[in-house]
């Protein structure tokens, strides 16, 4: 008898030993995290970071992410002119166009090296007699107003320069009963969602992203919920709200007028 209950006490041990780990290295972690919002810049121009932020972009909780994202898309509209600003290597274009025949969808970002891969990756899919993707500033949409059914962006608002003009943009270019959809990181995550960023930042991710200590950073440049729904409220919007999400939030709505 006092042999099993020794045995038990021993697996109880290894069990125990993990949870004080995490708990150790959530502490740890917390600890360091800061109190103001941080800016971040991507430094998408180098080709070691765009190569490792392609190939992160396959991962499957990328997938899953875009899955969510796509979901929340296509209860929003599924036909019509469509953009996502701050496409990256297109996958989520690519996927929503392959779900949503009904859409025509243009890709804008600011790296020429994304909108290669983006083009690539359409073709590949077979999507792209539906799909386009430009060189464009966020804070300048390529597009004529009211030209646009749905506007998408991802993991982009932490990185705009001017958030309130982006929003300004985005109601300029959206017809009357247009949706849009932004999906950002949130910085007031809860402490053991933080504490999976830094070792994804530490551990997981490639080489050229640990340099730049991404997705941390992009972590600390994030908004907090009540951040964004003040920059919404500061723009040219009318009927919005910000909602919760996966590790982020979603700035979301249409265009009554």
């Amino acid at each position: 008898m006092n042999l099993i209950t020794g045995r038990r006490k021993g697996k109880n041990v290894w069990l125990v030993i993990p949870v004080v780990g995490f708990a150790a290295a959530t502490w740890w972690a917390n600890r360091q995290r800061p109190d103001r919002r941080i800016a971040s810049h991507e430094e998408i121009e180098d080709p070691a970071v765009a190569e490792a932020y392609g190939r992160i972009a396959t991962w499957p909780q990328m997938r899953l992410l875009r899955k969510i994202v796509i979901d929340r898309t296509l209860s929003m509209g599924q036909e019509g002119d469509a953009a996502d600003i701050g496409c990256g290597p297109g996958h989520l274009v690519v996927e929503l166009a392959q779900q949503a025949p009904g859409l025509q969808l243009t890709g804008i970002d600011l790296a020429d090296e994304m909108l290669e891969k983006a083009t690539a990756n359409a073709r590949r899919a077979r999507v792209a007699d539906r799909v386009e993707f430009r060189k464009g500033d966020a804070s300048h949409l390529p597009f004529d107003n009211e030209s646009l059914d749905l506007v998408l962006s991802t993991l982009s608002l932490h990185h705009w320069s001017e958030p309130v003009t982006v929003l300004n943009e985005i109601a300029r270019v959206l017809r009357p009963g247009g949706a849009f959809l932004v999906f950002d990181l949130r910085r007031d995550i809860v402490a053991p969602a933080y504490t999976f960023l830094w070792f994804a930042t530490r551990v997981v991710v490639p080489e050229a992203l640990r340099r730049i200590n991404e997705p941390l950073s992009s972590c600390h440049a994030a908004y907090s919920l009540r951040e964004a729904a003040e920059l919404a409220r500061q723009s040219s919007l009318t009927t919005w709200r910000v909602a919760l999400g996966p590790m982020g939030l979603f700035i979301e709505g249409k265009r009554t007028a």
